[in-house]
């Protein structure tokens, strides 16, 4: 390892140790790969605190939106191989969902409208109580439910769309949308969609839409005042400023075989096959991706005027994009693209750096959109914390 590496896992270990000793994370998996080459891994406090069962890098996350560019390569490996087209309505392939505008009229919804959330839909979770998502019974994809992915969609289709599809961004269950039409284009169930055109070609041994080793999973905790503190089933928490509202977590869900497969929140999976993941969304992965998919994929589908992650920041096909490093105030390079999850997990990759980079931890909502992702950005390029 070169000094340089040394003095960045130094300052890496650091933030992550600096996090559990001041309680906002219980623990945590970070993966650093450049060039291909993983520079970085260390796994650092408890998977269960109060069991003592110390975090180590095989350990099982609830991915909650890190979900989502798994089933988005899925969607766009079918995209090259001409299965599916950017261009098709979503109607092609679900004739049933056609939701309408508040005037009635049901304009086409694109698959590039889902890929980049901008097809007029919404999460419950950004609604509050009295809105129509929860007056309908929509799921978010993180709930405990009874209801198949269609019955939930079918649902979805009966609230009116908050805008013409393509016209903005607005973050939403279009990537559950996407799961069900990829389900339809290959005639089989969206873990078996996400078996054959992900899984299997990237080598991923530990990720699905549940655990089969609830010994390995990570017990799932949340922020508060004292300490975090462990996330029971139904739990409704706020959500930080500028997030949404409510959200409604079932840490149980990850354990159900029987829970419906939600694209955009559903799946449970460790560090290292999400580094793959980011990986292939980087470089292709020799053939995985062409490079001219890969690059569309970190193309700005929405300016950065929308609001996506802050200035700076527009949304590609699977994360934000970074179209301006300095008006975003951030070390990353422009092209870097990024997204998280909710249950307290962050990645990025930045392709002039040749870096990607994953952080999850059990700890919603700091290790999502806290300092602690932020630290971690910083000491991989080795700048001073953001004052905040």
């Amino acid at each position: 390892m070169s000094i340089a590496d040394q003095s960045l896992a130094k300052r890496v270990q650091g933030v992550s140790q600096q996090a559990i000793d001041e309680g906002r994370i219980v623990g945590s998996v970070v993966l650093i790969a450049r060039h291909g080459r993983v520079i970085y891994a260390n796994a650092s406090g408890y998977a269960d605190r109060e069991q003592k069962k110390p975090m180590v890098r095989e350990t099982q996350f609830r991915l909650s939106s890190v979900s989502k560019p798994y089933i988005t390569l899925a969607a766009m490996r079918m995209i090259e191989q001409q299965k599916l087209g950017l261009d098709d309505t979503v109607s092609r392939w679900l004739p049933w969902f056609t939701p309408a505008l508040a005037d009635g009229v049901r304009p086409p919804i694109k698959i590039r409208h889902l890929l980049s959330h901008t097809a007029g839909l919404d999460y419950r979770l950004s609604q509050p109580a009295e809105g129509p998502y929860h007056r309908l019974g929509i799921k978010d994809g993180m709930e405990l439910s009874s209801l198949t992915l269609e019955q939930n969609l079918r649902l979805l289709a009966q609230a009116d769309l908050l805008a013409e599809p393509g016209s903005e961004f607005r973050y939403s269950l279009a990537i559950d949308v996407l799961g069900a039409v990829l389900e339809q284009v290959a005639g089989e169930p969206l873990p078996q969609v996400f078996n054959h055109w992900v899984a299997q070609p990237l080598g991923l041994r530990n990720t699905g839409f549940y655990t089969t080793d609830v010994d390995n999973l990570a017990t799932a905790y949340h922020d508060t005042a004292a300490e975090p503190e462990p996330i029971r089933d139904g739990m409704l928490l706020t959500l930080p400023e500028g997030f949404g509202f409510e959200i409604e977590l079932a840490p149980s869900r990850a354990l159900d075989a029987q829970a419906y497969p939600s694209g955009g929140a559903g799946m449970v999976g460790d560090a290292d096959d999400v580094l793959q993941l980011v990986e292939t969304l980087r470089t292709g992965k020799e053939g995985i991706l062409q490079p001219a998919t890969a690059a569309l994929m970190r193309q700005a589908h929405v300016g950065s005027h929308a609001e996506t992650q802050g200035p700076g920041w527009g949304f590609g096909f699977g994360g934000a994009v970074l179209e301006d490093a300095q008006l975003a105030a951030t070390p990353q390079h422009n092209g870097t693209l990024q997204w998280g999850g909710v249950y307290g997990h962050s990645w990025f990759y930045d392709p002039q750096a040749a870096i990607s980079v994953v952080a999850l931890t059990n700890t919603a909502f700091e290790g999502m959109s806290g300092r602690y992702p932020l630290q971690i950005r910083d000491a991989v390029y080795g700048t001073n914390e953001p004052t905040r």
